[in-house]
């Protein structure tokens, strides 16, 4: 999921071009900047991986206790969970909050002595509290405490002088305004669990208070790195402002990324988008990490104890280890992690705060390498640890030490050297084998939390894998007499259509021959021995879709389309007769999720379909059958958004068959 740090370099500079500004110089170079394509505004955020969350306000003061009880939860949401009225929070929490101790560029060089590279700030929280000089409402920390300073003025500066990317949380919901939620004491977020409880006065809240002030942070303190939004569960926010309100902030601050609870589509804590049209950049998992990776970008918050504000009574404080092995397990995957710190009311870092923060720091020190830039694993969870990769390298993320002393790297790839990340100096010794090499080991981890072995790899070999099917092509007799032999060329989606629905082939007389992952490139090299030497009457082509996705390195299109042409010529060559398919319609990739696929796909199917026409080529065109409205596979007939289930493959093989009769009549 990740980018080059060339990009991320790009993306940065042009981000810092307006950082930090007044606002009318702000508002000047707003115009002048060069608005940047959804890939290259990503780009620093993918690559950076690790921010900090911080979760600061008024709220720190009781710490999660009133007059001797604890609220159960966040001690955020005190307010709520307490049953503070609005005076009582502003005399008894408000009053009280005077953080004289706070240093912005103390917090800025905590996170980037831990490795993080941004820190979103709660701007505003559920208790309406805006922690800048707003001048939208006078309830804010300039004007309503005796501590009398712009919080947000303060760390954006901090984090520009240091290199940090710096963004805002914003909360939607708002317990202090009359006509947001202020109305619903002593149960002020009634609206989340009873969608029926709303105000009719939001849309003004909406329009004159939420909106305006969004705009203030915009605005006022230069480039903001990404917009956290959060309450968007109320019925009174609806999608069509959500949409508004992503549109506005593009407008101001056109390379802002935005997460996806601007709108209505999060599917609970789980985080990411239902099935929809939503606005938001990112998905937005809590406290839970997906089981596998997911097909677009996301960032999983966490908490280090068991609240997001400062809560001295919760001592439930995770591991370096977990945070660690956290951090690893989400980049291995695709995400980022945001991990969260509530400091408390004075301004200062909880104590347990700061020695986990020291120690993920001494771990990024040495291993960031191979968690900046760093993309999801390209093989299975290995059981010793996990995997994160960057281009012809693995990184071989150690948890707990094999008893072998050994591990093994996937045989798709050859190892040619291996060292410890923190001793490059000394390189593993590799043991080849046909199950794939080994990397031998010391008796002991140097690293007990997680050792990070840098693995330089090319591919196997047999790059095209072709001794994937030699057993097996050696067992298949010749076709017998009037025997119309078929063989179905292709990748993954081939290869799963034989696992999916094996009686399509063993009833008809019909051979599969596709492999997960593969490009043209490699079916064309395997060509020979996997089609030509079956002698079939006919053959069917699948391919391109892994060449779109950049598998083995950027293709153009016409480069793919010169592949597939090439292996319909051999076929000709040695009179096979020639099915040309269609690339199956794909809106994304889940081990690509920078690509976007749609329209190359549209674009390349267009070529294949011309040059089958000018050749007396029979064209099956699976991609109409199976598009939907917006140029990905019908949720109806994939397993994923690229691979068929199997009401989708039976769609593909009446197709099929209509197109291989087609064929034999030619």
């Amino acid at each position: 999921m990740k980018r080059s740090i060339l990009i991320f370099a790009i993306a940065f500079a042009l981000l810092g071009t307006t950082f930090a500004q007044n606002p009318k110089e702000t508002n000047k170079a707003q115009k002048e900047v060069t608005k940047l394509s959804d890939n290259e505004r990503m780009a620093w955020w993918r690559d950076a991986s690790f921010g900090m969350f911080i979760h600061w306000g008024p709220y720190a003061v009781p710490g999660g206790e009133r007059n001797g009880k604890i609220c159960g939860g966040g001690a955020e949401w005190i307010m709520d969970k307490l049953d503070y009225t609005i005076e009582d929070y502003e005399k008894d929490v408000v009053g009280n909050f005077n953080p004289v101790k706070f240093d912005a560029d103390a917090w800025v060089s905590m996170a980037k002595d831990a490795g993080m590279k941004y820190i979103v700030l709660t701007s505003k929280h559920h208790d309406g509290f805006a922690m800048w000089d707003s001048k939208v409402s006078d309830y804010n920390i300039v004007k309503r405490t005796e501590f009398g300073r712009d919080v947000v003025k303060e760390l954006s500066e901090a984090c520009k002088k240091q290199g940090i990317v710096f963004c805002v949380y914003h909360s939607i919901v708002d317990w202090h305004h009359p006509q947001a939620q202020a109305p619903l004491y002593p149960n002020y977020n009634a609206g989340q669990k009873d969608q029926t409880v709303v105000n009719p006065e939001f849309p003004k809240y909406y329009e004159n208070y939420l909106k305006p002030q969004v705009k203030e942070l915009l605005t006022n303190y230069g480039d903001i790195g990404v917009v956290w939004f959060d309450g968007e569960w109320i019925s009174d926010y609806t999608t069509e402002m959500g949409k508004e309100m992503y549109e506005m902030i593009m407008e101001l601050q056109p390379n802002t990324i935005v997460n996806n609870r601007v709108d209505k589509g999060r599917n609970g804590m789980a985080g990411m988008n239902l099935e929809g049209n939503f606005a938001g950049d990112f998905g937005t998992p809590e406290k839970e990490v997906p089981a596998t990776g997911i097909d677009s970008d996301w960032e999983a918050c966490f908490t280090m104890n068991g609240s997001w504000g400062y809560k001295p009574s919760d001592e439930n404080w995770k591991s370096d280890t977990m945070l660690i092995h956290s951090l690893i397990d989400i980049v291995s995957k695709g995400g980022n992690f945001l991990l969260n710190i509530g400091p408390d009311a004075q301004g200062l870092f909880p104590p347990e705060s700061v020695e986990r923060l020291a120690a993920m720091g001494e771990w990024t020190k040495v291993n960031g390498e191979a968690i900046y830039g760093a993309k999801a694993s390209p093989f299975d969870r290995p059981e010793w640890g996990r995997y994160t990769s960057k281009k012809g390298l693995l990184y071989a993320h150690v948890f707990d030490w094999p008893e072998d002393k050994q591990i093994q790297i996937d045989k798709s790839v050859k190892v040619t050297k291996a060292y410890f990340l923190a001793d490059p100096d000394n390189q593993l010794e590799i043991k080849e084998s046909a199950k794939g090499d080994y990397i031998l080991l010391p008796e002991t981890a140097p690293d007990e939390i997680a050792t990070v072995i840098k693995v330089e790899i090319i591919p196997s070999e047999d790059w095209a894998n072709l001794k994937r099917y030699e057993k097996a092509n050696s067992k298949l007799s010749a076709p017998a007499a009037g025997e119309n032999r078929v063989v179905f060329m292709g990748n993954s989606i081939t290869e799963g259509w034989v696992r999916q629905d094996p009686e399509f082939f063993k009833t008809n007389p019909y051979v599969g021959r596709g492999i997960s992952g593969q490009t043209t490139a490699q079916m064309l090299l395997r060509f020979r021995p996997d089609v030509i030497d079956l002698n079939p009457e006919v053959v069917v082509i699948l391919a391109g879709t892994n060449d779109i996705a950049a598998n083995r390195g950027p293709q153009t299109l016409e480069q793919i389309m010169g592949n597939i042409t090439s292996m319909a010529q051999l076929a000709k060559a040695s009179d096979i007769k020639v099915v040309l398919a269609s690339v199956l319609p794909a809106s994304k990739y889940l081990w690509r999720p920078a690509v976007n696929p749609a329209d190359k796909i549209i674009e390349l199917n267009e070529m294949i379909k011309a040059y089958a026409e000018k050749n007396n080529i029979v064209y099956l065109d699976y991609y109409s059958a199976m598009v939907d409205g917006n140029k990905g596979l019908k949720k109806e007939f994939g397993q994923d958004t690229v691979h068929p289930n199997i009401e989708g493959y039976k769609v593909m093989e009446k197709l099929a068959e209509k197109a291989i009769q087609k064929a034999l009549k030619k």
